[in-house]
């Protein structure tokens, strides 16, 4: 039987028995020395200009940063940046670490911005991996306000024993700038993502439509209705979008009440809400269940979009279908949900939408179908008060596993 003990003072005798009753002792080799870590957090290379303006041209000052063992074998360990932008750690074991930092701006240092820059913080969550003393440099977007965003994405379906359903999710909205936003005509869109490189389907056959700079590429979206001023989402407020607005909890275990709906995508033969208004469905195609929109498969791409005109927007059909561009100066907010299956046996497609509107991509989900029906990715916050929600164009970095709170962003 192989075992491995630690050996301390007086147990050479104990070992030596153990031995000699046939075992086998295996020593531990002893950890690695600590490492002395230099780390110097820098402004994306894209937020320069807004980092010149505030004096940090060469490094970020006040981060807060926090190092987590990626196998949760330590506690975690916190951290300010110098004037400078630096952490010097001087015992760090060697390993892997949750690397989080973030800075919100002061009202100063947001008033000496010029106008049209909507920074209000720095904020990063990546992997670090530490071998050996040394300096590693750390890049960090900033935050930035925008206006309507993408505050929560609740489609993971629901599973029985018996059946999957995917009819219980809903899309929540956030209005992140100080004025109030209207939704009237604005778009929402299942975009086009190919999430495994199959040897019959590679990822670079579908790049055309997955990597392009100048927009997104969809066949299912979806009009909010109104005349220009109907609906309006004030400052702070939350609107949300469920697939049906109905009681779905009697038909799955787990499943929400989501009857108090903002809004509803339509289906030829969803189970309508009269007292929730319907999105309008514009789209090139619809799902054949005819409950409107949802994103099946193991990955996903959400888009929100200004009113457009759809009719002068580029088309092309890659395969049997005809996709639509949507083009980037009218997307409010864009979002790469990742795969959380692990099993397939394919490498997973680098490039599911151009790192233009996401960098990386949602990474939060869990690998149990089961359960994540319960759960959802939601925006991390930046400031609680007034609340403030993180954009850095890194769905890493600004979301989080969460349990589903259709309404609320907390």
């Amino acid at each position: 039987m192989m075992r491995s003990i630690r050996f301390a003072a007086g147990s050479l005798a104990g070992a030596f028995a153990m031995a000699c009753g046939g075992g086998t002792d295996v020593i531990a080799p002893p950890p690695p020395p600590p490492a002395g870590l230099t780390l110097t957090f820098l402004p994306d290379t894209a937020d320069g200009p807004t980092a010149a303006r505030l004096g940090w041209p060469t490094g970020l000052p006040g981060l807060s940063v926090t190092l987590t063992p990626r196998d949760s074998s330590r506690s975690a360990r916190t951290f300010v940046s110098s004037a400078d932008g630096k952490v010097a750690v001087s015992d760090l074991v060697a390993g892997d670490y949750i690397l989080e930092a973030n800075r919100v701006l002061t009202g100063a240092e947001r008033g000496g911005l010029p106008a049209g820059d909507d920074a209000d913080g720095f904020a990063v969550r990546t992997l670090l991996r530490v071998a050996a003393s040394g300096s590693q440099q750390v890049t960090v977007p900033a935050s930035r306000r925008r206006s309507l965003v993408i505050s929560e994405w609740a489609f993971n379906g629901g599973v029985s024993p018996t059946t999957v359903y995917n009819f219980g999710g809903f899309l929540e909205l956030y209005n992140n700038g100080d004025t109030t936003v209207y939704l009237d005509g604005d778009i929402i869109a299942e975009v086009y993502a190919r999430p495994y490189d199959f040897p019959i389907f590679p990822c670079h056959e579908s790049e055309v439509l997955t990597n392009d700079p100048q927009g997104v590429w969809t066949r299912f979206f979806q009009q909010f209705p109104g005349s220009g001023h109907d609906y309006p989402v004030l400052p702070g407020r939350a609107v949300t979008i469920a697939t049906d607005a109905i009681d779905h909890r009697p038909l799955l275990e787990g499943a929400l009440d989501l009857r108090t709906a903002n809004f509803e995508f339509s289906g030829a033969a969803d189970a309508d809400n009269p007292a929730v208004p319907n999105l309008i469905d514009v789209g090139l195609s619809s799902h054949s269940d005819g409950h409107g929109l949802y994103w099946p498969g193991v990955s996903a791409v959400v888009a929100l979009a200004r009113p457009t005109d759809l009719a002068a927007l580029p088309r092309q059909r890659p395969n049997q279908e005809v996709y639509l561009r949507l083009p980037r100066e009218s997307l409010l907010d864009v979002v790469l949900i990742r795969s959380n299956y692990t099993e397939s046996g394919y490498a997973e497609c680098p490039n599911q939408v151009s790192a233009v509107f996401d960098r990386d991509g949602v990474d939060a989900r869990g690998t149990d179908e089961v359960a994540e029906a319960v759960f959802s990715i939601s925006r991390r916050v930046l400031q609680a008060g007034p609340r403030l929600v993180q954009h850095t164009r890194s769905g890493r970095t600004d979301f989080v596993r969460t349990p589903r709170t259709p309404g609320v962003v907390q």
